[in-house]
């Protein structure tokens, strides 16, 4: 599976995230923490028009998961939670981060809305299972039983797992407006992946703020401003 903007832009800034969702419910399950996960996105989605993380998901038996998160089990984002298993198999998920520093970090980088909305959904299902969580994303309508429906997909135990991508734009009807939004965002993000897989890593990128009327000039050569 290819990287999603969630890890080649968003990684930093998703590392610090778990750390906050594993500090406020330390000891939670790892497929609880990929259901809060997701469905923290589809609040946002819904809300906003795009997601918080930029992850993929992809329909899986227990619901939609990011691969990139599962792989904690394995090590990954290991500068900001730590996995452990236990003997029923279970795999427990803390922050390594200190709360207080975590907190402060979040305020900086994410924007008050964004902070009041993340502890608003952690006060909503701290308290529910993991099993009750994918009862959310299992329900008749929900993008992830229709991306099972549309690929006929059929989960066992010994097939847990598809490559069946969710589109979360699925939560939008084709005239919704949230849509043009959601393009104009991601479209953002992929061009600063651009610009970090192309640069050489001992130059630094220097931005510099333009005016509309500079910005013009560089699309079109012969531009003249109505108002210079």
């Amino acid at each position: 599976m290819i990287m999603s903007l969630g890890i080649t832009v968003n990684k930093d800034k998703n590392g610090m995230l778990l750390a906050y969702l594993t500090n406020n419910m330390p000891d939670i399950h790892l497929r609880k923490l990929l259901k809060i996960i997701y469905l923290i996105d589809e609040h946002f989605m819904k809300l906003r028009g795009f997601p918080l993380t930029w992850f993929d998901y992809y329909a899986w038996a227990k619901g939609p998961v990011a691969p990139e998160v599962y792989e904690i089990k394995n090590g990954a984002f290991s500068e900001f939670v730590s996995s452990h298993r236990f003997k029923d198999n279970k795999c427990v998920i803390n922050s390594l981060c200190d709360a207080s520093e975590v907190t402060m970090n979040m305020k900086s980088i994410f924007s008050e809305l964004e902070v009041v909305e993340i502890d608003k959904l952690i006060g909503m299902y701290r308290s529910y299972t993991a099993d009750e969580l994918s009862d959310l994303t299992h329900v008749k309508d929900s993008i992830w039983s229709k991306v099972v429906a549309d690929n006929h997909l059929v989960f066992d135990v010994n097939n847990r797992r598809s490559d069946c991508l969710i589109d979360l734009k699925m939560l939008f009807t084709d005239q919704d407006w949230r849509i043009e939004i959601y393009g104009d965002a991601r479209w953002d993000l992929e061009f600063q992946a651009k610009l970090l897989s192309d640069r050489n890593p001992n130059h630094k990128i220097q931005l510099r703020v333009v005016s509309p009327t500079e910005r013009e000039q560089y699309r079109i050569p012969a531009y003249s401003p109505a108002i210079p």
